[in-house]
Parts: C-alpha cells; sequence; structure tokens
C-alpha cells in the first residue's frame, strides 16, 4: 500500500513493535486509547502467534515483514533491543506503513494534524523519536535510513564525544553500530535529520505529546490532578516513560492516580 493508503481522513494509521513476550496493562492501556481516539493500530511482533496479553481485536503483524529479525540489533554493552528498534520504526517508515508510535502513550485525542510530517519536540531543540511519520520517499526518511553507518562519526556528535570514538577506535578496531552508546541512533539521529532537511519548524510543541516530562515520569502514579496539570487542551497523547517506572508499572495503580483514571476512562483492567 501507499503512505496515502495508511491515513484514515486526516488520522493516521498507527504502528508499534513488541519484543517480549505478553503485554502489560499499560500497554493495553495504550492499544485502547488509540482505538478510541479513533485510530487503526498495528502491533507488529516476531513471534505474533505467542504474544500473551493481546486485547481481542487487535490487528497483530509478523513484524519479519518489515525488517528481517537479524537486524533487530541489540547494544553489545547492556543487550538492549532498543537499537533494533529504532531501526525497525526507520524501515517502517520506508516502506510506506503509516505513523510509527512507542507502546507507552496514553491517547487522548486523534492525531488529526493533516500533516505529511509528524513528530514532536520533547524540549527546545530536541525531537523525540517516540511519535514519527515521514513519507517513505522523502529526503529524512533517506538521510535516517543511511546516516546509521558503522564504524563512522554520528555527524551531531561533538569534540569530545567525535575524541573519544576515535580513541576507541584506534585501541579496539571497527566499530559496530552494536558496539555505539546507548539511544545513539534514536532521538539524536532524528534531530538531526530534521534539522538537515529544514523541517524542525514542522515539530508539534512540547505540550502536543510529551506534556509530561521524563524527570516528572513518576507523576503517573501520583494525584490525577498533578499530571492533569502539565496537559493542555491542545495535548494530544501522554508519554508514560516505561523505563521511569520500574516497580510501578509492575503492580496495578493506587486508587485516583492518572494511570488508574485513565485505565477507567479506556476501560483496561490493570490486574489482568
Amino acid at each position: 500500500m501507499s503512505d496515502m493508503e495508511h491515513q484514515s481522513g486526516n488520522i493516521p494509521h498507527l504502528n508499534s513493535l513488541w519484543v517480549g513476550p505478553r503485554l502489560n496493562y499499560l500497554e493495553r492501556l495504550c492499544l485502547a486509547s488509540a482505538k478510541q481516539t479513533g485510530h487503526e493500530f498495528t502491533l507488529w511482533s516476531y513471534d505474533p502467534d505467542n504474544l500473551d496479553g493481546v486485547p481481542a481485536g487487535t490487528d497483530v503483524r509478523d513484524a519479519a515483514e518489515v525488517m528481517p529479525q537479524e537486524r533487530l540489533l541489540r547494544y553489545r554493552d547492556s543487550g538492549s533491543v532498543a537499537l533494533g528498534a529504532n531501526l525497525w520504526r526507520i524501515e517502517l517508515m520506508a516502506k510506506g506503513l503509516g505513523c510509527w508510535v512507542d507502546m507507552d502513550f496514553i491517547f487522548l485525542k486523534p492525531f488529526d494534524f493533516g500533516s505529511n510530517y509528524l513528530f514532536g519536540l520533547e524540549y527546545e531543540g530536541w525531537i523525540n523519536n517516540a511519535v514519527i511519520y515521514a513519507p517513505s520517499d522523502s529526503a529524512l526518511v533517506h538521510d535516517l535510513q543511511t546516516i546509521p553507518t558503522p564504524n563512522t562519526v554520528p555527524p551531531w556528535w561533538g569534540p569530545k564525544r567525535r575524541l573519544k570514538f576515535y580513541w576507541q577506535r584506534f585501541r579496539e578496531g571497527p566499530i559496530e553500530l552494536e558496539d555505539y552508546p546507548w539511544g545513539t541512533f534514536s532521538a539524536g539521529l532524528l534531530t538531526h535529520a530534521i534539522k538537515k532537511n529544514g523541517l524542525i519548524d514542522r515539530a508539534q510543541s512540547p505540550d502536543i505529546f510529551y506534556p509530561v516530562r521524563y524527570k516528572d515520569a513518576l507523576a503517573l502514579y501520583e494525584p490525577a490532578e498533578v499530571v492533569e496539570a502539565m496537559v493542555t487542551e491542545d495535548t494530544r497523547a501522554v508519554h508514560m516513560w516505561h523505563s521511569r517506572l520500574q516497580g510501578l508499572r509492575d503492580a496495578p495503580p493506587a486508587p485516583g492516580t492518572f494511570i488508574d483514571k485513565m485505565c477507567r476512562r479506556f476501560d483496561v483492567d490493570p490486574t489482568l
């Protein structure tokens, strides 16, 4: 299908990748809220037939259709699959399959911007890659595909990181993508490519997708009014910063917290 066939009116088709055996209630909240705000959502998995916790009626497809599992690279030092997931979302766009979103969003309103590009500022000058859409034949997607090159200094790195990279390469030999620091090919890559292509003015303001900042993520498990004070009338989604919620996300939310309120709003049982 073409890019346009993955748009429903002005509302983009959403996609995400899940690597793991089971969806937690936060992932189910993501799916339920997307559906109730009018989005079609495809969940991709490398083991779609054995993925537990998937709500009935969810469109689940084999992630290998987008990128072979051998390319789902992991950072060598941490074993994190974030590297492969960053590359996977770029291939999703290159195939014209719609908009990428992380699985730790709560959708409040539809993404009805009607734009060929969709991404948002986390803070001034910095684009987060948790929401990203661009035309498959755009220069932006081409750059996102080609800039991550083994044994090469990322062009957005400053002098200190460049020097450290060259010293590591001198001591250890060629550096593969798996050997770069965690997160190298995520927001930094996207921000660089967007600025390179003169698209920074297309970015949505921080309150649209990221009204809760990374440092404030624990507020999601505090009384609902704490987060509601951060949300604006223009906010389309709340990013939950899954990695910041270790411990909290493993148990049902306390009554009256923002997460509890959202589970009730979107009819998600956090005890399952």
